[in-house]
């Protein structure tokens, strides 16, 4: 039994040895070569974020300012696209503020919560069809402050 035993490891030693040197051999696996990344390659790798400037939306509730909402946004992109929406961020705001002003009503008309991850995929998602598909790579809502005024 003790001698059956032996020669097992033996083989499974053996074998996981045999593997480890022919992954080695051809280069693949954890072994693999990585190839220098061109510049565009890296530009494309290399994220940026972009703080927004914070967003006030006010809702109106029996000809009186109900309550007043502020959320402070930070986009993430890469740096080719950079420049592109800071050129840009004047029309995504008003996008934002025009969605948000008919949204935060029926949704606080429900609920007495924002629903962050919810809010945070819709304003992507204006984002996306604001900016073109692929220029914003995330959003992420950093603070939200909602001050009831009623």
């Amino acid at each position: 039994m003790p001698k059956l035993l032996i020669i097992v490891l033996a083989i499974i030693v053996l074998s996981v040895a045999g593997s480890v040197a022919v992954l080695q051999q051809m280069k693949i696996g954890p072994f693999a070569i990585e190839k220098p990344l061109t510049l565009e390659e890296k530009a494309e790798k290399i994220r940026r974020f972009i703080s927004m400037k914070p967003i006030s939306v006010s809702i109106f509730r029996g000809g009186a300012v109900a309550t007043t909402i502020e959320l402070k946004i930070q986009l993430e992109t890469v740096v080719a696209n950079e420049v592109f929406i800071n050129k840009k961020l004047p029309r995504l705001k008003d996008a934002f503020i025009r969605d948000l002003h008919s949204y935060f009503p029926r949704l606080l008309g429900k609920k007495n919560e924002l629903d962050m991850p919810d809010l945070a995929r819709r304003m992507f998602l204006i984002g996306e069809k604001t900016l073109g598909k692929g220029v914003l790579k995330d959003l992420s809502i950093l603070s939200a402050t909602n001050r009831k005024l009623r």
